[in-house]
């Protein structure tokens, strides 16, 4: 059963659980417990403390009921909204104290499930970690030649992926020779990383780029921009000119800043479908900043309005750029804004309707073609829309499977997309066809290099054969590879102006 983030996530101030993992007592890590759990007292986050040679249980695991010290300390994790943990690095490692202790209470179950597709998924999401370690290691020779092997155990292969993220670091060393001014420098630091938490983990400028970056999923803004220059390129040799730069940049600015927006309305109205998915990943299940507790809805809002208010800009100095089709490229904004709000949001709500993969395919292909057209002056002729149909169904394909991992969350949603409503054999199907349309209407329409068109077709083959075995296998659980299969594919359908002629 997944364990959700605590209530207090959103809040400002912290739950911190100290967690002193030196198996003695008068060590130098006492002081540095001491001093960064004073910190965030006095900066008002609430405090407890959990010292692991306190706790009576058995370091070796096996297989045997927790003792109640154990299950004491699976609550005490329950409860926190960050982990402070402090411990020596001892022969390249960690303790084996704080060892036992991981291998006892993070067990299945209560840190980490697996899933229905063989991939694991970390159930103590929410939370986040400081890690401070002692060592009498050069700092140099434990990176350079050892490679962080103790920090990268229990950051990496244990706190992430049982869901902690972010998790920062401190390293002190070499305890042996230290100086005393040295140590009281040491333990101010501790005592300010307590103190400072909301600002190094949540409020500080890198904590807030990479929430924003997570959020915004700057993996779906390549294809947009191609589809955009493949029209604008277009529109341009069929006039025997240049590229017209201003109108083609800020037309690309407004496509990133529509893409911006529709990612986080999806953000702000999904929220209900990404607490229930267990099957998220790079392509599916959001970006999960607000299910992570890394980012706030009002703060969503925020970044929504401040996107909308960038692309009236955009819109305002369109109006002195020369050589585009203002009303062409002021009609398409203005229903590029319609159809990237109302994939999610009310009233329209597309992909609750299961009309959400057609308003991705139709806005990703012949609205960007389009909009790249009309920035260079283009108007009603017919070549952008020959170059954006192959397009729009090399694009099904992927959007239609994006839908395979959230299936179980969005019928919980009340979310109908099309695998929702057929079910997957039929939604792979459909793939399917769309995948073999997409590359009959390309050799139809245009011709191609041989290299080209056989590449192409190599690739169309694997992707058909690969559908059809998710026909027959119906796949749940994440199916990344299979994503990234149809996600490549599309890419083959932006490069017509370059290589192909109008037959």
């Amino acid at each position: 059963m997944n364990n959700p983030p605590p209530a207090s996530v959103k809040a400002h101030k912290q739950r911190v659980l100290v967690i002193d993992a030196h198996p003695r007592a008068d060590s130098f890590c006492q002081g540095l417990v001491a001093a960064a759990a004073n910190g965030a007292s006095a900066a008002q986050h609430e405090v407890r403390w959990l010292a692991l040679r306190e706790l009576n249980f058995d370091l070796n695991h096996k297989g045997q009921a927790l003792e109640p010290s154990l299950e004491h300390s699976r609550q005490e994790l329950l409860w926190a909204d960050h982990l402070l943990i402090v411990y020596p690095v001892w022969w390249g490692s960690m303790p084996a104290l704080l060892k036992g202790w991981l291998d006892r209470v993070l067990q299945p179950g209560f840190a980490f499930a697996e899933r229905e597709d063989g991939g694991w998924e970390g159930l103590l999401g929410g939370r986040s970690a400081t890690l401070i370690a002692t060592m009498d290691t050069p700092r140099w020779i434990f990176g350079g030649m050892l490679h962080s092997c103790s920090i990268r155990a229990l950051r990496d292969a244990t706190l992430r992926f049982c869901g902690v993220s972010p998790v920062r670091v401190l390293l002190f060393s070499p305890i042996r020779t230290s100086t005393p001014e040295l140590r009281r420098h040491w333990l101010e630091q501790a005592r300010l990383e307590g103190h400072d938490l909301e600002k190094n983990l949540r409020t500080g400028w890198r904590p807030r780029l990479r929430a924003w970056l997570q959020a915004v999923r700057p993996q779906f803004y390549l294809f947009p921009w191609l589809a955009l220059t493949a029209g604008a390129v277009s529109a341009a040799a069929a006039r025997g000119d240049s590229l017209q730069w201003m109108p083609y940049l800020l037309c690309w600015a407004a496509a990133w800043l529509l893409e911006g927006i529709a990612v986080l309305t999806n953000e702000i109205h999904d929220e209900e479908t990404d607490i229930l998915n267990r099957n998220s990943g790079p392509f599916t299940g959001g970006s999960r900043v607000v299910v992570q507790g890394r980012m706030s809805m009002a703060q969503l809002h925020y970044g929504r309005k401040v996107a909308g208010g960038c692309l009236a800009l955009v819109g305002l100095l369109l109006v002195f750029a020369h050589g585009a089709n203002l009303p062409g490229v002021f009609a398409l904004l203005l229903m590029g804004l319609v159809l990237s709000i109302g994939y999610t949001a009310p009233p329209l709500k597309l992909s609750y309707r299961t009309l959400g993969e057609f308003d991705v395919a139709l806005t990703h292909s012949a609205l960007m073609v389009l909009l790249g057209h009309c920035s260079q002056g283009g108007g009603g002729e017919l070549r952008p829309w020959l170059i954006a149909a192959p397009m729009f169904f090399s694009i099904l394909p992927a959007i239609i499977l994006a839908g395979f991992p959230d299936m179980e969350a969005d019928i919980a949603a009340g979310k109908k997309t099309l695998v929702v409503r057929f079910g997957r054999r039929a939604a792979a199907t459909a793939a399917l066809c769309a995948t073999f349309v997409a590359a009959i209407l390309h050799a139809a329409l245009f011709t191609s290099p041989a290299w080209f068109f056989l590449a192409l077709l190599i690739h169309c083959g694997a992707l058909m054969l690969a559908l059809a075995a998710c026909v027959r296998q119906q796949r749940a659980g994440r199916i990344n590879g299979l994503l990234a299969l149809a996600l490549s594919y599309m890419m083959w359908f932006v490069w017509v102006p370059w290589f192909h002629s109008s037959s």
